[in-house]
């Protein structure tokens, strides 16, 4: 949880709002190639040949079903 001052949490809040809206462009556009959907999974984000994982360091990283 933020415990920092109401002006940066505001102003974080907008910066993820931002990039929130960036993912679900870069989504709409992996559905619109006609694969597959990009679904939500249990702690991840599947999608045609691909999976977005959560990792043991509390990052994101993109895993590749062709590999």
């Amino acid at each position: 949880m933020y415990t920092g001052r109401p002006e940066d949490l505001a102003r974080k809040e907008a910066q993820a709002a931002e990039m929130a809206a960036e993912i679900a462009e870069l989504m709409t556009r992996i559905d619109a190639l006609g694969l597959g959907q990009c679904l939500p999974a249990a702690g991840r984000i599947a999608g045609p040949g691909f999976d977005i994982r959560r990792t043991t360091d509390r990052r994101w990283t993109a895993w590749s079903s062709r590999r």
